[in-house]
């Protein structure tokens, strides 16, 4: 006995449940990094901690059952953690995505039935301005806080739901699609042999959490203990995820075709993602074109996986391309099916269609979505038991596909009223059902054509009711409130009445083709007018790629989807700095409207730091200071949320390169002062600054005080304390000052004289420069206490240096009044948090008004 063979260990069962799996990957890589933004590195230890948190304080809050949590937070690690934190839960995780309209979101919530919305500080504001509901907000959840002693279930089951997620419905309403763990995890499983995910691996999430397609790479990275990375492409824009995918050294990305397009297209011929070993595309259709951009663009052993899904099936079919697989023209094979799944293509009885013809495709599967959320009947219709095996059942798709020779699917299109936009399905039924309700239009039909891109475009045929205007900018604007952006029509086909069919429904097959026509230049005079609109035009020329833009162009109609809309807010931001929100080419769609919103009279050069944000003839005016940057575009949206009244910006002397800048805080408000008074020559004066120019505001009411006159709103919008200590040196004061100052000097004259007559701001530095000049002004300022009360407008989120005493400008007040914002200082002036801004900054102008009235 003693050469026996040792009796063998039996191997442990793999975990059946997602939480179960992942606290494997912890006992095994907990220092390993789990998540990873510009701003956060997590390792799978202090994930687990986070989500533990979050499940323990929902568990407080919502019991035990097993329930819908809904999610509205942006798409950043701690979206991550509540995911996890809500399957610790035994719950079942919806996300929801912050750019929908609040109407949509809230009926989202209602139909899960969702007891509980969990929420960061950044979407505070819009969750708390949903319709009310039965359901409870929770904010900001502190991972350092354990919660109760309320115990994490042992083990979640297996058939428990793990996610629920909305699809466009043809009732006009979004409806429910809910999985359980099971189905999660074989997918997972599927996917993770398919591309061979290993520790090593960074992989990007750039699809929203609130899309089925998301599961795939959040999982496959944190149950395999490699590093997820969450980028939104829709705020950062497509130039920045190029340079992300380098830094963050990218080895597996996904994303639907457009967006791959858009990246390669925006990376120019040169740049090269040497850290990428897959692409993964699905969602449209892929094309040889795309193979062929991966592979100028990737290492020589990057290869391209083109997955087929939808969101009751998970992945159906793959097809991996190398560097010598050969192509075919057109489009790329769906591939062949992966494990778990076969493929039926059926006729209109549902019978077998002969080899190589057409057929609607049926998925049979054990691991299909468990079905519509409270909707039996529709799910009974749609998902049928197999005959041949009561464990797997069959889902009838809306596509249409047929297999070639060699047994690969070729997906070809949607069959019903379905289609997909850029990876997200749009049903057209929900389109129409917005166009009725806006009441502009006596009759409308919604279809979907393909561009020379080969990307789906939405088409909306209208008969418009007698009286209403022509603009198809206003019709986009009636259906921001009920339709998030990429289900807005891109295109608007005017038409006397509708084509029918004998029977009385619209034919849609009579639908005329919308014309792709050629853009003629632009007619003499509606070309840009300045600087700005100019930028604005090269900006629309090379990302719509259309020639000699005029001013009152149609973004739209120039072709212009949101993917590209996202895109040319991205460039804005980095040509302006103005963050602008995701919906403003809907509401603004013409270079002209844009550059006013932009710059609105704050950027177009000027003899005096005075300049018009708003012209109104009733109230007190609103006089803003410029921040360290120097101009006032910062206030742009602030300023359209504002009740009608006359509002006035205060611009940076220097800011066109004209003269010499102003380099400290009473300067420039004595500069200021009179430009005020002539003005508002009677007061009460109302004030207000953001960075620097709070400090500025609040010494131009030192000033004005002292002249005798009355100040009404001294508002310090997240502006520092000046941190001058008192104790600056000799050797500060008599030499490194004086040779700053030369320094300053001379590179201000290098800047003015290559200016060579024109506009120095627009120079390469320049406004760096600037701020730099204008940087230095706080460190020397002395404020003096202020005889009356003063508003600080903080975030509460926000990160200051230690050297920032921000809550010590109250020391140098009589009274002071703080207001505490959600989200964070950078996005001060952008949605969400610039509503609140508003709303609060309101507030404090009608208190001013009402005390002033006899």
């Amino acid at each position: 006995m003693a050469n026996a063979a040792p009796t063998p260990t039996p191997a442990r069962p793999s975990p059946a449940s997602i939480p179960g799996r992942f606290a494997q990957v912890v006992s095994q890589h907990a220092r390993r990094v789990a998540v990873s933004t510009p701003d956060t590195q997590w390792t799978y230890a202090e994930l687990d901690q986070r989500s533990e948190a979050v499940a323990r304080q929902i568990l407080d809050r919502a019991g035990a059952a097993s329930e819908p949590i809904a999610l509205l937070m942006q798409h950043e690690a701690p979206l991550v953690a509540a995911i996890l934190g809500v399957l610790k839960a035994g719950k079942i995780y919806s996300v929801l995505d912050p750019t929908e309209p609040a109407a949509r979101l809230a009926a989202k919530v209602g139909d899960a039935q969702a007891p509980l919305l969990l929420t960061d500080k950044p979407s505070a504001a819009l969750a708390h301005s949903l319709p009310a509901g039965r359901w409870q907000i929770v904010e900001s959840i502190d991972p350092s806080i354990i919660g109760s002693a309320t115990p994490l279930p042992a083990e979640v089951p297996s058939e428990a739901g793990a996610w629920l997620m909305f699809t466009s419905g043809s009732t006009g309403a979004p409806k429910g699609v809910w999985q359980n763990h099971r189905g999660v995890l074989h997918h997972t499983d599927v996917f993770c042999e398919l591309i061979q995910v290993t520790p090593d691996d960074r992989l990007s999430l750039l699809t929203s959490c609130s899309l089925a397609a998301s599961a795939t790479a959040l999982f496959a990275a944190l149950l395999k203990g490699a590093t997820l990375c969450p980028f939104d492409v829709r705020s950062q824009g497509v130039e920045r995820l190029a340079l992300w995918l380098q830094q963050q050294h990218i080895t597996l990305y996904h994303s639907v075709p457009t967006v791959f397009r858009h990246l390669m297209r925006r990376s120019g011929s040169r740049r090269r993602f040497e850290s990428l070993r897959l692409i993964r595309l699905g969602g449209e259709p892929v094309l040889r074109s795309d193979v062929e951009a991966s592979r100028r663009h990737g290492p020589t052993d990057c290869r391209l996986l083109h997955a087929l899904s939808s969101t009751e099936t998970g992945l159906i079919s793959a097809w991996m391309v190398d560097r010598d697989t050969a192509l075919p023209d057109g489009r790329v094979p769906a591939g062949r099916p992966v494990r778990g799944v076969e493929v039926r293509l059926l006729d209109t009885r549902g019978q077998p269609v002969s080899p190589g013809s057409v057929g609607r495709i049926a998925v049979r599967s054990a691991h299909l979505v468990q079905g519509y959320w409270l909707r039996p009947d529709e799910t009974a219709e749609a998902f049928q038991t197999d005959a041949q095996d009561p464990l797997d059942r069959v889902f009838f798709t809306g596509d249409l596909g047929r297999f070639q020779a060699d047994g690969c699917l070729q997906h070809l299109g949607r069959a019903d009223q379905q289609v997909k936009i850029r990876g997200q399905r749009v049903d057209l039924a929900e389109v129409e059902a917005a166009l009725q309700a806006t009441d502009l239009f006596e009759e409308a039909a919604a279809a979907a054509q393909e561009d020379p891109s080969g990307e789906q475009r939405l088409v909306a045929y209208v008969v418009p009711r007698a009286g209403v205007g022509t603009k198809p900018q206003a019709w986009r604007r009636a259906l921001l409130p009920s339709l998030p952006g990429y289900m807005v029509p891109g295109d608007f086909v005017r038409l006397t009445r509708l084509p029918q069919t004998p029977g009385g429904k619209v034919d849609r097959l009579a639908l005329p083709p919308v014309p792709r026509r050629l853009k003629e230049p632009a007619r003499p005079g509606a070309r840009p007018r300045d600087g700005i609109e100019r930028k604005l035009a090269r900006i629309w020329e090379s990302v719509l790629e259309v020639p000699r833009i005029g001013r009152r162009e149609d973004f739209f109609d120039l072709g212009g989807t949101s993917l590209e809309s996202a895109i040319v807010l991205g460039l804005i931001d980095e040509t302006f700095s103005v963050a602008l929100p995701p919906a403003t080419l809907v509401e603004h769609s013409t270079i002209e409207e844009l550059a006013t919103l932009v710059a609105d009279d704050a950027l177009i050069p000027s003899p005096t730091p005075l300049v018009r944000l708003r012209a109104a003839t009733a109230g007190r005016p609103l006089f803003l200071i410029h921040s360290g940057q120097g101009d006032v575009a910062t206030y742009g949206l602030l300023v359209r949320r504002l009740p009608d009244r006359p509002i006035y910006g205060l611009q940076s002397i220097g800011l066109h390169g004209e003269s010499w800048p102003l380099m400290n805080i009473p300067d420039m408000a004595r500069r200021y002062l009179p430009e005020v008074i002539a003005t508002d020559p009677t007061g009460p004066y109302l004030l207000g600054g953001t960075c620097m120019g709070g400090l500025v505001a609040f010494e131009l009411a030192q000033q004005l005080v002292q002249q005798g006159r009355p100040v009404g709103l001294v508002a310090l919008l997240d502006s520092p304390a000046p941190p001058y200590s008192g104790r600056r040196s000799r050797w500060h004061e008599r030499v490194l000052d004086p040779l700053r100052d030369t320094l300053r000097v001379l590179r201000w004259a290098a800047v003015r004289a290559a200016g060579s007559g024109r506009s120095a701001r627009w120079l390469p530095g320049y406004r760096r420069f600037l701020a730099g000049m204008n940087g230095r002004a706080p460190f020397t300022y002395r404020p003096g206490v202020y005889p009356g009360r003063i508003t600080l407008i903080m975030t509460a989120d926000t990160k200051y240096a230690r050297e920032d005493r921000r809550p010590l400008m109250s020391h140098h007040a009589r009274a002071t009044r703080t207001i505490t914002l959600p989200g964070t200082r950078k996005g001060l002036f952008i949605r969400p948090t610039v509503d609140e801004l508003a709303r609060q900054l309101q507030v404090c102008l009608d208190e001013v008004q009402n005390a002033t009235l006899p």
